[in-house]
């Protein structure tokens, strides 16, 4: 079982609801340009593998990962994850098979 958050291009309605990623940190992973947000306040647990489990675009051999955080931009969104459960605000929604 694993836990993922959801990464968004779009805006939250609450600033506190979302961590945007940085231009030069998506750049570095391979993500587009466009503006995005890791949502704090939502979890997604499912089996690994399964069937969301799908090869990086363009991957060859095939990569099932974008690569590595930078430790401080992780530990600000798990910080804020921790908050949004302890405020009560966090949802964790279980994907079936």
């Amino acid at each position: 079982m694993v836990t993922v958050v959801p990464i968004t291009h779009s805006a939250p309605s609450e600033p506190a609801d979302a961590i945007e990623l940085p231009a030069a940190l998506k750049a570095h992973l391979g993500l587009d340009e466009l503006r995005s947000w890791v949502v704090v306040t939502e979890t997604n647990d499912f089996l690994w593998p399964g069937p969301d489990l799908r090869p990086v675009p363009n991957s060859a051999p095939p990569r099932f990962d974008y690569g590595m955080l930078p430790p401080r931009f992780f530990a600000a969104v798990r910080e804020r994850i921790l908050q949004s459960h302890l405020q009560r605000k966090l949802s964790v929604i279980p994907r079936p098979e």
